[in-house]
């Protein structure tokens, strides 16, 4: 073996080939499978797109993955109608993965706890790299959003890879085995909790899902670890009719910047379409 000093990594990644030889995203809705060996056995699991209908071989849209909750599946996404303006917008595209569940039809993100086996990060590790054969893509701008389950598998997701610029956990915060891992590069956090969460308590501690941090800590442990601003900006503002306490840390590493939502008098999630509305308005801001 030999020591080599003064090493550092590209900061982005090369793609070979020429723009002639990628394929073109199709409109609209489409889907296509990845084979990943889980217990020894072949299993092909579904990712479902969905581009502009206007999409071209110039176009060049940022990727946003959107994970579902436990016991969802990822074609569900196709009817979230605000995710679909953002898209008819020529904002991005959609790609909504499948989790795994053992003997059972919908799916579940493996956090530790969950009926499922599978190595997710390299399930979307791989998803990535079948994207890659596509030339309507800014490989540089993907992002993640995750509700409950899914919540919890961007932050896994941003802590373990660097595939992300940033991630948006919803309702759900780090679980305890994440919170002690070392994010391989900073990125930016957009955390909501609900104040009134009955599965994922903002306080943390052990519920029927997992061992969780507290929202705050959670938060705080991604602001320690990327040298952000120790003073919070704080805000008070509304999302609809859902009254919003918001703490933004900025000045962080790479200039990203973590924020933390309190979705006051909310349980484990939006009831409010108008309310949801404007979340996911926020979070492509």
């Amino acid at each position: 073996t030999e020591e080599i000093l003064d090493f550092s990594f590209c900061p982005t990644i090369i793609q070979m080939g020429t723009s002639e030889e990628l394929l073109n995203l199709p409109e609209g809705q489409s889907s296509f499978s990845i084979t990943q060996n889980i217990d020894n056995e072949s299993v092909d699991r579904m990712v479902y797109l969905m581009t502009p209908n206007n999409i071209s071989s110039e176009s060049n849209l940022p990727l946003v993955f959107m994970f579902h909750g436990a016991g969802g599946n990822g074609s569900s996404n196709y009817n979230n109608p605000y995710l679909n303006e953002l898209i008819s917008d020529n904002k991005f595209i959609g790609v909504y993965p499948d989790g795994h569940m053992e003997n059972g039809v919908n799916g579940f993100w493996n956090l530790g706890s969950e009926p499922t086996t599978a190595n997710d990060v390299e399930f979307i590790q791989l998803v990535m790299d079948y994207l890659t054969n596509f030339s309507n893509i800014d490989l540089n701008k993907v992002y993640a959003v995750g509700m409950s389950n899914g919540g919890g598998m961007v932050n896994l997701l941003g802590k373990s890879t660097t595939i992300f610029k940033a991630i948006a956990p919803l309702f759900s915060q780090q679980i305890e085995s994440v919170g002690v891992l070392e994010p391989l590069a900073p990125l930016s956090i957009f955390q909501v909790n609900g104040t009134e969460d009955g599965l994922i308590p903002i306080e943390g501690g052990s519920s029927a899902v997992g061992e969780f941090l507290s929202a705050e800590n959670s938060t705080l442990n991604w602001v320690n670890h990327f040298n952000c601003q120790n003073e919070p900006i704080e805000e008070a503002l509304y999302w609809a009719s859902t009254s919003v306490s918001a703490k933004y840390y900025i000045n962080c590493n790479g200039n990203n910047e973590v924020r933390q939502y309190f979705a006051n008098e909310t349980e484990h999630g939006f009831t409010n379409g108008a309310s949801q509305e404007a979340a996911f308005n926020k979070i492509w801001e």
